[in-house]
């Protein structure tokens, strides 16, 4: 169970990272300075980049988890006696 719950963990991350990466990829490209509607794109462009950096933000520290979970995992595997009585 905890290992279902820690590979989960990295999945999120990674499905945080690759939102981040569309949000940044999918952006409209910046508009002219004398445009009609500067204010109103370079706004979309803030709120979007925004989300891509929280979505960073929140990968990394899923996937330290994820890192920390499993490294602690198999520690404490490796360091319970072999069951020889099977």
């Amino acid at each position: 169970m905890k290992k279902i719950f820690i590979q989960l963990i990295g999945v999120a991350a990674l499905v945080l990272f690759i939102r981040a990466a569309y949000l940044v990829l999918s952006a409209p490209p910046d508009p002219a300075f004398n445009a009609v509607n500067h204010d109103a794109v370079v706004a979309r462009l803030d709120h979007l980049f925004r989300q891509a950096a929280y979505s960073i933000a929140w990968a990394i520290q899923l996937g330290y988890l994820a890192w920390v979970g499993r490294k602690w995992s198999n520690e404490r595997a490796a360091s319970q006696p072999a069951d020889s009585s099977r």
